[in-house]
Formats: C-alpha cells, structure tokens, sequence
C-alpha cells in the first residue's frame, strides 16, 4: 500500500512540473512577440503663424535680471540657519526684500509685542491666518475681557484666559471734577453774628452765638469769636474779626474771616469705566462706589483734583487698600 502513495505523489510531482514549464515556455513567447502588440503613433505638427516676439522675450529677460535678490539665511546665534534647517519666515510687508525670522526677538513683526509673546500665546486663528500675520492682532481682544491683546502683553497677562487680566481701573477714567459751591460770609462781629450762606436754596442769613448750630440740617457749629483789626488809611482800622466754625460733615474746623467770601467747595468726581462697555459712576470725595459691571470690589474716593483722582478698593475689612491714580481722558 506504501508502494501504491508513492507513485500516486509521483505522478502528481511530475504533472505540476510539466504544467509550470508549459506555463513558463507560454509566457516567454508572449514577452518575445510583446513590441508587436504596441500601435505607434506619430504626432503632427501645426505650423506657426505670426511673427516671433522677439521684443517680449527679451523684456522678460531683462525684468528677470532686474529683480533678481541674493537670498540672505537668517541669522541666530550670529551664525547663518542650514539651508535644510525648517524656519518660520515671515514677509515683512513694508520691505517685501526683507524677511523677519519669527524665532528672533528682532526686527519685531508687530511692536510692542515681541516675536516670541506672539509664537506662545496661543493666540487664536482668524480663518486659516495666524495670529501674527493679522496687522491689527494688539487691537484685538482674544478673550473678550475687555483688554486688547497688546494691554495683556503690556501687563503680562494671559490673552486668552477671560479670567486673567490687568486691573479694572486700568480702563477707568476721570471725566469731570464737580465743584458743588458751599459759600459762607460773616457779616458781623457782635453777639449773634450774623452768617449767610448764599449757595443754600433759598439764600439765608444766619444769626448765631457761641455754640449754635446753622446751615442745612445744622451741619455748622458757631465758635469762639476772635476781635481783630488792622490799620486802614482810609477808615483808620478795619475790623477782621475771625470765627471759628466746625464743619460735622467733614469733621474738620475753619475759619471765617470779617467781611471775606470763604468757600468750602465739595468736588464730585465723575467717573467713566470703558471696559467692555462704556459706564457712568460719581461719587463725592470720601464717598465709595463700585463700577457697574465689576460690583464685587468697592473703591473708596481719596481726592478729586482738577486732572486726576485717587481712589483705593476697599479689603475685607472695610478700609482702603494701595491707592490708584486715575487719570483725566
């Protein structure tokens, strides 16, 4: 039996190898009569008509060689950048021959901002540009927290983080400083002196002693009277008696003077916060206000000056903290 599978693999070996010299002998003939099979064809040539510019190809000639440039590496560690070496080259646009490489701090592409604020702060995209190829990219307010691009720059905040960003105040503005008039005028220098406020509504004359309280809601106490004259070539002595007054609004004293106009002025500021949108606020001096849209912190009013005034947000507890200029815009 071990005889018989023996020559049945035998005859299968011996088949499959007339087959492959078959195939193979089938094969070399159809490689041998392959060139045959091809068509050739044969192109046809349209004659030329006209006359040969010869005039344009030489202006294009020479446009060529006129605006040929030497290509400049770009330099870092004052050594030139491998010509195989990838880098971020910008074209400047105000010297189309120059090229800025944005992974040097100079020329900066868009100044203040350095070269590499604008590679790292993930500033977003405006379609498919980058941020640094947008001329107007310090206008812009990434996060829209109310402080352009450049501002967070200039105080190191991040641009796209709503949540970090430079002071409040630093977009707060003086607009006016409101003087609200308070006059007072000591009319006589006899028991009870007579006082007039010509600013109270209506204008009122006061007579008061030692002691007395006048003005809208008692807001002034009368104090001691001081006799004083001096010399006057015309009358031969002027009488300039002075009366001390307590103001218990401002907690302070003054001084009135005989005859002499003493105006003890309250001033308002009048305050504009453009931050996302433009705001209003007043508030007298040593008065607190919040701005609309921030309500969280409290500023108390410090002084009003003609061009700029003081301010300080209040802690927890209640009293001022570092004090901030605001500035007349």
């Amino acid at each position: 039996m071990h005889k018989a599978q023996g020559k049945y693999e035998s005859v299968i070996l011996i088949t499959m190898a007339i087959l492959a010299m078959v195939t193979g002998a089938w094969f070399i003939r159809m490689t041998l009569s392959f060139p045959e099979t091809l068509a050739r064809t044969k192109g046809v040539e349209k004659p030329f008509t006209g006359d040969i510019p010869v005039d344009k190809v030489r202006q294009a000639i020479e446009l060529a060689r006129a605006d040929s440039k030497l290509w400049s590496p770009p330099i870092r560690n004052n050594k030139s950048v491998p010509l195989f070496k990838s880098v971020l080259l910008l074209l400047k646009f105000s010297e189309p021959n120059n090229t800025i490489d944005m992974f040097t701090e100079t020329p900066q592409i868009r100044p203040p901002m350095t070269n590499k604020w604008l590679r790292e702060s993930n500033l977003p995209k405006i379609g498919d540009t980058p941020a640094y190829l947008i001329p107007n990219v310090g206008d812009l307010d990434a996060d829209s927290d109310g402080f352009s691009n450049r501002e967070e720059f200039e105080q190191g905040t991040n641009p796209t983080d709503a949540k970090m960003h430079p002071p409040v105040t630093d977009k707060l503005y003086l607009v006016e400083r409101i003087a609200h008039n308070h006059r007072l005028i000591l009319r006589s220098s006899n028991p009870p002196f007579q006082v007039a406020t010509p600013d109270d509504k209506p204008r009122k004359n006061w007579f008061v002693n030692p002691g007395d309280r006048f003005g809208v809601g008692g807001r002034f106490i009368a104090g001691k009277l001081e006799k004083k004259v001096v010399p006057d070539p015309r009358v031969g002595e002027r009488d300039v008696s002075e009366l001390q007054v307590e103001d218990t609004v401002r907690k302070n004293n003054f001084t009135l003077i005989l005859g002499v106009e003493t105006n003890i002025a309250e001033y308002e500021a009048a305050f504009e916060s453009r931050l996302k949108v433009r705001e209003s606020v007043k508030a007298m001096k040593g008065d607190n206000f919040r701005i609309p849209s921030w309500p969280d912190t409290t500023y108390k009013v410090i002084d009003i000056q003609a061009d700029s005034a003081v301010i300080s947000p209040l802690n927890s507890s209640g009293a001022p903290a570092k004090e901030i200029i605001i500035k007349q815009n």
